[in-house]
Formats: C-alpha cells, sequence, structure tokens
C-alpha cells in the first residue's frame, strides 16, 4: 500500500476514537439527567455487565475447554470496561442510546474495582 494511503487512514483510525468520546460527552450533556436511562435500568445494565458477562465467559470456557489461568485470566477480562464503540452504533441506529451512555460512563467508573475483586477471587 503506498505510503500517503497508509498515513491517511492511520489519521482517520486515530481520530475516530476521539470523535466517538466527544459524541459520548455531547450526548452526556445534552441529557436531562446524569443517568438518562433510570436507576433500575441502569444498575440492571451494570448487573448485567459485571456479572453475567463473566458468568457467561466462565461457562463457554469451561464448554471449549479452558482450565486453570487461563479460565480465570477469560473471566477477568470479561469483567473489563466496556468499549466506546456499541455507544457509537447505538446511537447511529436509535437502540437505546440512553442505556448504552449510561452503561459506558459508569461501566468505566467502576470497572477497575470490579476487576479488582475478580483478580483477588480468582488468585491471579
Amino acid at each position: 500500500m503506498p505510503a500517503i494511503i497508509a498515513h491517511s487512514i492511520s489519521i482517520l483510525s486515530d481520530a475516530g476514537l476521539g470523535m466517538a468520546m466527544f459524541s459520548l460527552g455531547l450526548f452526556m450533556a445534552l441529557q436531562p439527567r446524569i443517568i438518562a436511562c433510570g436507576n433500575s435500568v441502569a444498575a440492571f445494565a451494570m448487573a448485567v455487565r459485571f456479572v453475567t458477562g463473566p458468568a457467561v465467559m466462565a461457562a463457554a470456557s469451561i464448554a471449549v475447554g479452558l482450565r486453570g489461568v487461563l479460565l480465570h485470566i477469560g473471566i477477568v477480562q470479561a469483567a473489563l470496561r466496556q468499549g466506546i464503540v456499541p455507544f457509537v452504533f447505538a446511537k447511529e441506529y436509535n437502540v437505546h442510546p440512553d442505556i448504552l451512555s449510561t452503561g459506558v460512563i459508569f461501566g468505566m467508573l467502576i470497572a477497575l474495582p470490579i476487576t479488582l475483586v475478580y483478580y483477588i477471587l480468582l488468585g491471579l
């Protein structure tokens, strides 16, 4: 691939994450409340994200034969924070962007303590 095309693609890909974060911030700023979807929906979304996600990962990993440290690493990775890209798709296609924006923001805030708890409980 010619260098000019490679650098152009690199510039576009580097700008994508920043624009997605800006879009999330703008969406949150335009909401009348910080938790746009309501407290119960936000709590349910966090429970699904940080409890059900690692449980599904554990079941799928055991089903394919992962054991020991690799299983534990998979569970910890399932508890890591959610990326910004799902919010971009939710906003683009207007599929519950309020729930996803709340999930992304609060997921960033509580992901580190929850990941550390999983890390300690699994003995990694």
